[in-house]
């Protein structure tokens, strides 16, 4: 197996000397420090409180009980800054929300540091209480200069300065319990932590849909042998892909198309809720889509690669996963492995290659079972 370091972060490194890191984190600090203490004595009388939530499709949804909790007690002047493909998703929970989106290009240097301009608009909004529960160089660089009485959030250590109330990253599951650690720095949590939408009924007349994507290839099966699970599926069940538009090429597109298989192009978010409610299950890499057909209470088959199962897996009864372990997998306490998702990128993939069609077609075959009983 062969490793590419392309993907060696600053922590990484940092993390290789361990007096330089000491040092390096320590003047950041007191920067930090230096600023907050400043910025709180200039503080104005503010109102309402403004959460950061800049996070992927996938993500976003395990955000959703932390933010019930901290509207039970702000239940009016409650503000949410997020990415637009956020919006529709915080929409169907929260109707009454104020909603500022933020793009991508809101930041320079591989959107990590946030532009002046979109720390100015959002400075104008004067909350009383930011939380930040993004936990990220990006909010870090968005929040950190703020004239705003209290600042709550989590982030990597070297950060922690720029809150008034700091929760430290979690080293094990799940992920929504990393977002209620900040909410509980505010509230008294209530005992329901799922994130389940309880009212969707089971759709057994509807396609099963597969997508085949995730955030990066170390977390994706191989397109064939989704394509040849689709063929085999599609000799008894009506079958469909689903895609973001133009994300296939239009060669694979025929080719699952002349398997009698659909292939449905979605341009928005909303498209894709839309078809994940009608379907009657959905298989896909553990990514965004596949987070929000559990949210939606829909049959799920999950196949995990270079991601620890434990953070997302919902352990519902009708919300299976699939792994193939080998020895670099993630460990109990790691949210990915180090090859495929840490500090380099794997260019075997040996999990998700000895991860077969026949194996996951038995997994499939058996929760559409479980569904028809």
């Amino acid at each position: 197996m062969k490793f590419n370091s392309d993907k060696i972060s600053i922590n990484y490194v940092l993390n290789q000397n361990g007096i330089v890191k000491f040092f390096f984190h320590s003047v950041m600090l007191l920067f930090f420090k230096s600023i907050r203490v400043f910025n709180k004595l200039l503080a104005r009388d503010g109102q309402g409180v403004l959460v950061i939530s800049l996070h992927r499709l996938g993500d976003t949804v395990f955000t959703i009980p932390a933010l019930k909790e901290l509207k039970k007690k702000y239940p009016n002047n409650f503000s949410l800054v997020c990415y637009p493909e956020s919006i529709p998703i915080y929409k169907l929970e929260f109707k009454d929300l104020n909603i500022y989106p933020i793009s991508k290009d809101d930041f320079y240097f591989g959107e990590r540091i946030a532009r002046s301009g979109i720390k100015q608009r959002l400075k104008n909004l004067n909350p009383a209480l930011i939380v930040d529960i993004t936990g990220s160089m990006k909010s870090a660089s968005l929040i950190f200069n703020f004239r705003a009485k209290r600042i709550i959030g989590t982030n990597g250590n070297q950060f922690k300065t720029i809150y008034d109330n700091f929760a430290e990253f979690r080293e094990n599951p799940k992920l929504i319990d990393i977002y209620l650690d900040v909410v509980q720095l505010e509230v008294e949590l209530s005992q329901s932590k799922e994130f389940i939408r309880r009212d969707e009924k089971l759709n057994k007349t509807g396609k099963v849909l597969i997508h085949p994507f995730a955030g990066w290839k170390e977390k994706e099966w191989n397109i064939k042998k989704f394509i040849q699970l689709a063929e085999r599926l599609n000799e008894t069940y009506a079958v469909g892909f689903v895609i973001q538009k133009n994300q296939l090429s239009q060669d694979i597109i025929c080719e699952i198309e002349n398997s009698k298989i659909d292939v449905i192009q979605t341009e928005s978010v909303d498209e894709l809720i839309l078809n994940i409610r009608e379907a009657s299950l959905f298989i896909g890499n553990d990514s965004g889509p596949v987070n929000l057909a559990n949210y939606f209470n829909k049959p799920t088959l999950t196949i995990f690669g270079a991601t620890n199962s434990d953070y997302s897996a919902t352990g519902y009864r009708h919300q299976k996963i699939i792994q193939e372990r080998v020895k670099c997998s993630a460990e109990t306490d790691e949210k990915f492995c180090a090859i495929g998702g840490m500090f380099y990128r794997c260019s075997g993939v040996q999990c998700m290659n000895h991860l077969s069609v026949d194996k996951v077609y038995a997994s499939v075959t058996k929760l559409l079972s479980e569904i028809s009983n």
